[in-house]
């Protein structure tokens, strides 16, 4: 079901959305039509928005949110416990 909001989810009616990329040729062509793909990412929902109402951008994910990676090999601290 085609939905489209103004200002908020029309789901959880929350306003945390994003503009989102298209997944079909239905989406790209909503262009046409004025429509804008978004999601809201609390309730991960995709709905239209008209293109005239500004949407941000999603942030993009800093290399600080990633988790670090384990080291597999061995340190010379590990070498030197080693009994």
């Amino acid at each position: 079901m085609l939905r489209i909001a103004q200002e908020s989810c029309p789901y959880c009616h929350r306003s945390n959305v994003y503009v989102s990329s298209p997944r079909s040729l239905w989406e790209e062509a909503a262009v046409l039509l004025l429509l804008r793909p978004v999601r809201c990412h609390d309730c991960m929902h995709r709905f239209y928005r008209p293109l005239f109402i500004p949407t941000p951008i999603a942030p993009a994910r800093s290399a600080a949110s990633k988790k670090p990676t384990q080291q597999t090999g061995t340190t010379e601290k590990d070498k030197q416990r080693s009994a």
